[in-house]
């Protein structure tokens, strides 16, 4: 009898544990990040918790293959429009992470897809840099034909739970970004998501 009890009890918690969506032995959706990238639209970083003053930080992908996507990130820095071109190296085996290397001089870095919604309007990813030690970024980032309204409720809901104190770097003059021809001056993605410098 005291056997029969004691199963039925952990059925009850793992039920539970199911419903609250903390179910340990439940495998988690991976999602792919080549797939996020894959759209002709400009993808905008909508809210960052990077310690920053860039605004309007957007990629526009140049050339997508299969293990790869080179793309220009862009943003203003200052007033003035910054971009770079970057090689995204995808992970054979990890579908949710890139190999971010900067072309020419500068620091590579890695991005993670921690979710994306089911309409593909936007995603949250995790930034590791290691320029100035191992630091982690959380960005909320929204593709062009959804960043006019407010993000997908799924989308801040997850993103909340990792940063709770995101800056919003969109706004809906960074459209203008798009068209205005780059300055010499270059994005350096290191520079302004390490703590101890700013831009």
């Amino acid at each position: 009898m005291v056997q029969i009890l004691a199963f039925k009890l952990i059925l009850y918690v793992g039920s539970l544990s199911v419903l609250d969506g903390d179910c340990w032995s439940c495998k988690k959706p991976s999602y792919s990040i080549k797939e996020f990238f894959s759209t002709p639209e400009p993808i905008w970083t909508h809210t960052t918790s990077g310690n920053t003053n860039i605004k309007c930080l957007v990629d526009q992908v140049n050339v997508m293959e299969q293990r790869s996507v080179i793309f220009t990130r862009s943003c203003y820095n200052k007033g003035f429009k910054v971009s770079r071109m970057f090689t995204g190296i995808f992970d054979k085996y990890r579908k949710k992470h890139m190999d971010v290397i900067p072309k020419g001089k500068g620091i590579g870095f890695h991005e993670d897809l921690l979710y994306m919604s089911d309409d593909k309007s936007c995603g949250v990813v995790l930034v590791t840099t290691k320029a100035c030690a191992k630091h982690f970024t959380y960005d909320l980032r929204v593709r062009n034909s959804h960043v006019g309204r407010p993000p997908h409720p799924k989308c801040l809901h997850v993103y909340e739970k990792f940063e709770r104190r995101g800056r919003v770097i969109y706004y809906p003059w960074c459209q203008g970004i798009l068209a205005k021809e780059a300055n010499t001056k270059v994005y350096e993605p290191q520079q302004d998501r390490c703590g101890s410098r700013s831009n």
